[in-house]
């Protein structure tokens, strides 16, 4: 099994970003098909689907995995984590989208009510503990147990050490892009992505890659 770090996984990203030219919208709709792929091939009660957002590249994951089932008739919540207003253009992208299909997002959300949980708050590029009031709201989510699907990594977890940055959402599969992350096999980050799949979404290596570990 081919297994990447966080530093590495970057590189294959902006390798087939920048050099290549593929679209980062086109790889944030593969990603979302992928997870939406991996939900219809599970036994997930879809009653009130609640995704969590980031600001980020893997809140934009969300957003258009979101619309997808929005698309689909399915009664999705969509909530973002943190201050709209330093949303990446990718994220604000995919909202506007969202909003001409005329799905609105939600302020606040009832973990309570949510029979499935998306998680794409935080991906692979983690670097820092989180936010005391986002570890709240997670030790809150795992305290209900809710099935999570985490998108990339679960929230608060090191995708090359495997440790918990804080806090980390416990997934019960975690949809993982490219290749599978260091850390999704170490460890308490081995335990806490459940069920890891790996999926394809179109990402190319640098010629001059070398994987540091198999």
């Amino acid at each position: 099994m081919q297994l990447v770090t966080a530093i590495e996984m970057q590189k294959i990203d902006d390798y087939t970003i920048e050099t290549i030219g593929m679209p980062q919208d086109v790889l944030i709709e593969r990603a979302a098909l992928s997870v939406i792929d991996v939900i219809g091939a599970g036994n997930f009660n879809l009653d009130n689907v609640l995704v969590l957002a980031g600001l980020g590249h893997n809140g934009a994951d969300g957003v258009a995995i979101a619309r997808l089932l929005y698309a689909q008739g399915i009664n999705v919540s969509l909530q973002f984590v943190g201050n709209i207003s330093r949303a990446k253009d990718s994220v604000l992208r995919q909202l506007h989208i969202i909003e001409n299909y005329g799905l609105t997002r939600s302020e606040k959300s009832d973990f309570n009510e949510a029979t499935l949980i998306i998680d794409a708050i935080f991906g692979v590029g983690l670097n820092n503990v989180l936010p005391e009031g986002l570890q709240k709201m997670i030790k809150a989510a795992n305290h209900i147990e809710k099935p999570v699907i985490a998108v990339d990594i679960p929230t608060g977890v090191d995708a090359t050490t495997g440790d918990v940055r804080g806090a980390a959402l416990k997934a019960h599969t975690t949809v993982t892009f490219g290749y599978n992350k260091l850390g999704l096999t170490q460890h308490t980050g081995g335990y806490l992505s459940g069920h890891v799949v790996t999926k394809d979404i179109g990402l190319l290596l640098p010629p001059d890659f070398e994987f540091s570990l198999t």
